[in-house]
């Protein structure tokens, strides 16, 4: 090995671009917003790669299969900021709520009730 192969091989890496992070998976739809009482939006959930994902602050908190699950942490969150005197609005899309509909039918209840069991079990 000669005595320039380190400066070369530096000198290389420097020449060579940054390559980009790539990401796994596809990129998140959004399909639930939380907005404050000023419309800025403070959270929500989206899907990705048939997981649906909470985001509350910029940051993904959970991820599960379950629509209804995601639903009721949701609502969940509203109603935790509310005790706390501030109060969010929650905006659901057609498919968020469709999904977790058709996962209350299947367990033979209605979506509201469905919900309920779900925060029931949290406690």
């Amino acid at each position: 090995m000669s005595r320039f192969s380190k400066a070369r091989r530096d000198a290389r890496r420097k020449q060579t671009p940054d390559r980009p992070i790539r990401r796994l998976g596809d990129a998140l739809q959004p399909h639930a917003q939380l907005l404050d009482a000023d419309g800025n939006v403070v959270g929500g959930a989206g899907l990705r790669d048939r997981e649906w994902v909470m985001v509350l602050g910029g940051k993904a908190l959970r991820g599960t299969e379950s629509a209804a699950m995601v639903l009721a942490m949701l609502k969940h969150a509203v109603a935790s900021q509310a005790r706390s005197g501030r109060s969010l609005e929650l905006h659901v899309s057609a498919t968020l709520d469709a999904a977790a509909t058709h996962e209350a039918m299947a367990a033979g209840k209605s979506l509201p009730q469905y919900l309920e069991m779900l925060e029931s079990e949290r406690v």
